[in-house]
């Protein structure tokens, strides 16, 4: 029987028109443990500022005519594991592992997150991935995948409501 404990909390889609899916019915087994640097901010990119030797005042500039300070993109984290305990049916879990990791890295997505005011990331990935743990061959419910994926959000995370 399936651990259910996280449905309605991680959703996810692969187009920007497409309505979100959740992560623990689209992926049988797969368990998002944590998706960490949704609340980060990146640094600002058009601030200029210089602090001179005899003063504890800076000279800046906002290169923005509306005063507005714009902040790089951040990376967010997806630490997620694959076990038999937390599907619904029997599972191959290094199937369901490598579908996910597809589905994450072969093209741009959209990440979405009951935590932390419904946060939604538009993100790639532009790194290596390789498994943190992938225990497999042994009996049917011992077998695991444990993996982190970075993404690099495409735009400002936003929070709907």
């Amino acid at each position: 029987m399936a651990n259910n404990d996280l449905i309605g909390v991680y959703y996810i889609k692969n187009t920007e028109n497409d309505e979100f899916q959740d992560i623990t019915t689209l992926f049988d087994g797969v368990r998002v443990l944590q998706v960490s640097g949704v609340a980060s901010k990146g640094k600002a990119v058009n601030v200029y500022h210089e602090q001179w030797i005899n003063s504890d005042k800076e000279d800046y500039i906002v290169t923005s005519n509306d005063g507005i300070i714009i902040r790089e993109n951040v990376d967010i984290e997806v630490t997620f594991l694959v076990h038999q305990r937390y599907a619904s049916n029997n599972i191959d879990v290094k199937t369901q592992h490598d579908l996910f990791v597809k589905y994450l890295t072969d093209k741009d997505v959209w990440i979405r997150t009951g935590y932390q005011n419904n946060v939604i990331a538009h993100c790639v990935c532009l790194d290596s991935y390789e498994p943190t743990t992938m225990k497999l061959q042994r009996n049917k419910s011992a077998n695991y995948a444990l993996g982190t994926i970075k993404l690099h959000c495409l735009e400002n995370i936003t929070m709907t409501s």
